[in-house]
This record gives structure tokens, C-alpha cells and sequence, in this order.
């Protein structure tokens, strides 16, 4: 009980202290601990940085959009889709986003479609989204997710989304089958960005089996010791680690 309090005393001084320092300007980024230990051997990075570095050796690299919603809003692959050709799957489980992801891609014949979530294994799984009938609702459902009070965290920017929250079955597949699909062809890119589930679906990649030269994988939905893991298993397989205050990035040595 003693401890318990004083970690939440000490967590509120850290917050504090840590709002005041970013109401004065200054920029704040906590790392896990094995990517602070290797600092010196990391530099700042962002996608779209990584992205042009791994051009200059992959000039259509392949990929796997992972929860990619109408693969246009806030999708940091669609620029190098539509700008350099990259090839790929976008892969999307809610029918609505999903048929909008088709409308934007509809002239991207190098990109393949997928409507499924990425699981465990193949089948079907319940869902938390909402029934989307205009823009609003369109932009609500980027905060799908399999937790219903992950979903729920978006009444932040969206008060009304519980009004409009329903729980639906959609169809998955596991990474192995989604390999399967393509082959021989290498990955080169991975992004996932799936509220809150991108630990469970990193989890599952064998990557003794795939090697992708990137990974972006949000983290702003899980808890810190579920970011150590996150960054565990990128350095664990080779990986450098750079963060962004909602991406974590994995990437080979630039």
C-alpha cells in the first residue's frame, strides 16, 4: 500500500514536472530501456526518412499495411504508394472502411486488397467499431479495435461515438497465411496500426522466415511495459529502435 502510493505521488510529479517542461517548448520522449542503453548507436529517424533511405537499394519495396483503414488518413505508406509505385496488401477487417480503401485505390493496380484482421489464426473474430453512415462516422472508426474500451478512448475527439458503437464479426487470417499468399516475393515493409492489438499481431511474425528492412508498428495505445516488449522483440532480431510519440520503428542498420 506504502509503495503503491508513492508511485503515484512520483508519477504525478513526473507528469507535472513533464507538462511544464512541454508548455516551455521542450521536446519529451521516453524510450524502453534497452533503446536508451543503445543510444549512442541510434539516430533521430521518422518513416519517411527511412522510407527514402531503403529506395536508394529497394526502389518499389513491398509491403504489408496492416490496419489500413481507406488507406489514405494519417497512412504514412500511401505517399510512396501513389508518388514511387510500392507494392503491396493493404489489409483491412470493417466493411465500410474497406470499401473505401477500394475507392482510393481503385487506380493502384500494383496494391492487392485484403478485408480481414490479422490474428492468431484463420477465422473470425468480434470486433468493436461503428455504424458508419457519413464522414463523422468514417473518421470514428479509425479507432476499430478488437478492446471495446480502446475503441471507447476515441470519445475524446468524438463524444457522440458510443452512440454509435455496435460489435461485429469479421474474418482473419494469421501472418503465416498472409505470407502464404505472396510466395517468394520479400517483404520489405511492415506497418501496423490496429488500436492497441500491434504487440500481439508483432508477436506473431516469424521472422526467421520474414526479414522486412522496415517496421512501424503504433505503440501510443499499449501500456509501458507492453512498449519494452514491443522494443524487445525488434532488438531481439536484429533491429535498431526509434520512436515517435506514436510510432515505434524498427529498421535495419541505415
Amino acid at each position: 500500500m506504502v509503495l503503491t502510493m508513492r508511485s503515484r505521488i512520483l508519477g504525478r510529479a513526473r507528469d507535472l514536472v513533464n507538462s511544464q517542461l512541454r508548455d516551455r517548448g521542450y521536446r519529451l520522449t521516453w524510450f524502453p530501456p534497452r533503446v536508451l542503453s543503445r543510444a549512442g548507436q541510434t539516430v533521430d529517424v521518422d518513416f519517411s526518412l527511412l522510407a527514402a533511405h531503403l529506395m536508394l537499394t529497394t526502389p518499389r519495396p513491398y509491403f504489408f499495411g496492416i490496419g489500413a483503414n481507406d488507406g489514405v488518413t494519417h497512412d504514412p505508406l500511401y505517399p510512396f504508394i501513389r508518388d514511387f509505385g510500392w507494392r503491396g496488401i493493404q489489409i483491412e477487417p470493417i466493411p465500410e472502411a474497406f470499401a473505401a480503401l477500394q475507392r482510393n485505390y481503385s487506380n493502384l493496380g500494383h496494391v492487392a486488397l485484403l478485408q480481414a484482421a490479422i490474428g492468431l489464426q484463420d477465422g473470425f473474430a468480434k470486433i468493436y467499431t461503428v455504424e458508419v453512415s457519413d464522414q463523422e462516422t468514417m473518421t470514428m472508426s479509425l479507432h476499430s479495435s478488437f478492446g471495446r474500451d480502446m475503441l471507447l478512448r476515441g470519445k475524446q475527439w468524438h463524444p457522440q461515438l458510443e452512440h454509435y458503437m455496435i460489435e461485429r464479426e469479421v474474418p482473419v487470417v494469421s501472418f503465416s497465411t498472409l505470407l502464404n499468399r505472396i510466395g517468394d516475393e520479400k517483404v520489405d515493409v511492415i506497418k501496423i496500426d490496429t488500436e492497441g492489438y500491434d504487440l500481439e499481431i508483432l508477436r506473431t511474425i516469424d521472422f526467421a522466415r520474414v526479414s522486412p528492412s522496415l517496421i512501424i508498428a503504433e505503440h501510443a495505445n499499449i501500456s509501458r511495459q507492453e512498449k519494452i516488449e514491443m522494443a524487445d522483440i525488434l532488438l531481439d532480431n536484429g533491429y535498431r529502435v526509434a520512436m515517435t510519440s506514436l510510432d515505434m520503428l524498427g529498421y535495419k542498420s541505415l
